[in-house]
């Protein structure tokens, strides 16, 4: 498995990089409970999951930061999959996908799937949370081999996987 990565630079001695540089999550964070229309709802300083379109009571509504990443279509993780390995057996790999991105969203809502475009030879995935992103490439790595490359930008940039076989 090769590894590529960016360090950023601090400008100066002592200065501390930001500890969350997602522009999607508010420094003052949501006041009290609030609901998503997706079905994910904020208590307790947590996002969970509820049933979709339920809006509990005494509960704000509010958009999420994953339903925020989505509307800008600006995603956090971007996913690539290529190789006559991945033509031959896509169908599979696509289930791999599919199971690997349900499990994920139950640990972390706001952790989702954007878009999945399909290619000649491979597939490129957009994903709300950058783990997820890197929780598929491992998962396809572990399952089918080949060569896993990451490269992360320590500034509000997605993390970009890249695998092929």
């Amino acid at each position: 498995m090769t590894m590529a990565t960016k360090i950023k630079e601090t400008e100066g001695k002592g200065e501390r990089t930001p500890r969350s540089p997602d522009v999607y999550r508010s420094k003052a964070g949501v006041s009290g409970a609030a609901y998503c229309q997706c079905g994910a709802v904020f208590s307790n300083k947590r996002w969970h999951l509820t049933e979709r379109g339920s809006s509990p009571q005494g509960e704000q509504p509010v958009v999420c930061p994953a339903c925020r990443r989505i509307a800008d279509h600006n995603p956090a993780g971007i996913v690539t999959l290529k190789g006559s390995f991945f033509a031959a057996h896509g169908t599979e790999i696509d289930n791999l996908i599919k199971n690997t991105a349900e499990a994920a969203v139950m640990k972390n809502p706001l952790g989702r799937i954007m878009d999945i475009n399909r290619e000649k030879e491979g597939v490129t995935i957009t994903t709300t949370d950058a783990r997820l992103a890197q929780k598929i490439g491992r998962e396809v790595f572990k399952s089918h081999g080949g060569d896993l490359q990451f490269t992360w930008s320590h500034s509000v940039g997605p993390v970009r996987i890249s695998w092929s076989r």
